[in-house]
């Protein structure tokens, strides 16, 4: 939205959020009480999020006797909420203070900088964290969950619950595996006729959707020709 807010338009003259994009909605965590229901569940949401993002970086950074003990990498909700009251504050002053904004570059390189540190700092080899959903412990479905629905809540769509979640995921894993598989065996096989020199002819496209399931295959059209710098 500073990119490009509400009322900006594109080169032709149309309002940039029109059609089919939808402009978000900027989502804050504020706690008081007159606080309504939706900002709770945006709260809730937000909280979740932070929470299990820390513990995951945690365990991807710790070492795997200490990431095995429950209680070392578990962050409680006081933690979280006392975080992001904290860092309200911290923006407020922060915008008090300045007097005039940063600019994007500077942002950027801003933000370009941590990971440098985070790297020279950490030169170990980082934990590999592997998505499971049937297992409420590790925080998987549950920062999926709360990433998904700030996504969707931001843009005025019905949040769902962790079990909507899990069913998701599901079909999603075993589909991209799939999917990813086929893709390759088909990629090979074409990079066999290159390297046996094969003719054009002997090379196949390949459309397939495998939701419906429909597999085409038809041969390549020869490349268009330009000529080169030289007359070539």
């Amino acid at each position: 939205l500073k990119q490009h807010p509400l009322d900006n338009l594109d080169e032709d003259g149309i309002p940039f959020w029109s059609g089919t994009r939808r402009a978000p909605s900027p989502l804050l965590y504020i706690e008081d009480e007159d606080t309504s229901e939706e900002q709770k569940r945006i709260n809730e949401n937000i909280v979740d999020f932070v929470r299990y993002t820390a513990r995951l970086r945690i365990e991807t950074f710790m070492s795997n006797d200490v990431t095995n003990l429950p209680e070392s990498s578990d962050i409680t909700l006081e933690d979280v909420k006392l975080a992001l009251n904290s860092k309200n504050i911290d923006e407020c002053s922060s915008e008090a203070d300045e007097s005039e904004e940063k600019s994007i570059d500077d942002q950027i390189r801003d933000q370009l900088e941590v990971p440098k540190l985070v790297a020279n700092r950490f030169s170990n080899k980082l934990n590999i964290e592997s998505f499971e959903k049937d297992d409420d412990t590790n925080g998987h479905v549950a920062f999926v969950t709360a990433a998904s629905n700030l996504r969707a809540i931001a843009y005025g769509i019905a949040p769902v619950d962790a079990m909507e979640t899990r069913r998701v995921a599901g079909r999603i894993v075993p589909a991209m595996i799939t999917t990813t598989a086929l893709v390759s065996a088909l990629s090979c096989l074409e990079l066999i006729k290159l390297v046996q020199n094969a003719p054009l002819k002997s090379y196949r496209n390949a459309f397939v959707n495998l939701a419906l399931p429909f597999f085409a295959f038809t041969a390549p059209l020869p490349a268009e020709k330009f000529e080169g710098l030289h007359g070539s």
